[in-house]
């Protein structure tokens, strides 16, 4: 693993689609913030993911991250919409095109990571930005172990950095990745609607 110099601040890209925001974000959100040494968490809210059916508006599922009162270390930032990319893959490189000295960590729960071989090109997300992972719930409550055995763990097990040296991801060379496990929150967006339906 080779170090970099630090530039510019640490930011954690936090994306989603956020239907709706909840507790349960912003405790990842928080989480990453500490785990891994970030000065910011920029909140990126997809206009669509292409993985999922139609959402909400974008101006609400925005309005539901807002109303989690961010506080000052973080902010809605409306990147892909701007920039009007779809993938992950495409946002990242134009974030780092135009943030050249930010050092970027790409932020996922332990769900995503799992389903990240089905996302487009993630071989190059992997080879692009450091990636942290925190644990999320299994339905039971505990702590679900499969994304550590799945693929993307597997084939890039060199490279991931320790959770006890995990405050160092925003300053190493992709491939990097770090898991982190905290007292989980259980809440779900999917949990939310259905408890509005």
């Amino acid at each position: 693993m080779q170090i970099i110099s630090p530039v510019g601040p640490s930011v954690g890209l936090f994306g989603g689609s956020f239907n709706p925001a909840h507790a349960g974000h912003m405790h990842l959100a928080r989480t990453a913030q500490t785990a891994f040494g970030l000065d910011q968490i920029w909140w990126l809210v997809s206009p669509q993911n292409p993985l999922k059916p139609a959402q909400p508006p974008y101006e609400k599922r925005v309005a539901s991250v807002e109303a989690l009162r961010l506080p000052r270390s973080m902010k809605v930032a409306h990147l892909e919409r701007d920039f009007g990319t779809q993938y992950t893959v495409d946002l990242i490189a134009r974030v780092k095109r135009h943030y050249p000295h930010n050092r970027f960590v790409f932020l996922m729960g332990a769900d995503n990571f799992s389903q990240l071989p089905k996302w487009r090109d993630w071989h190059d997300i992997v080879h692009m930005v450091p990636i942290g992972v925190i644990a999320r719930p299994e339905k039971s409550g505990v702590i679900d172990l499969k994304p550590r055995l799945g693929q993307a763990a597997t084939l890039y097990q060199k490279a991931r950095i320790p959770e006890t040296a995990s405050h160092v991801l925003p300053d190493a060379t992709a491939p990097a990745w770090s898991y982190v496990t905290t007292p989980l929150n259980r809440l779900s967006s999917s949990a939310i609607r259905a408890l509005k339906q």
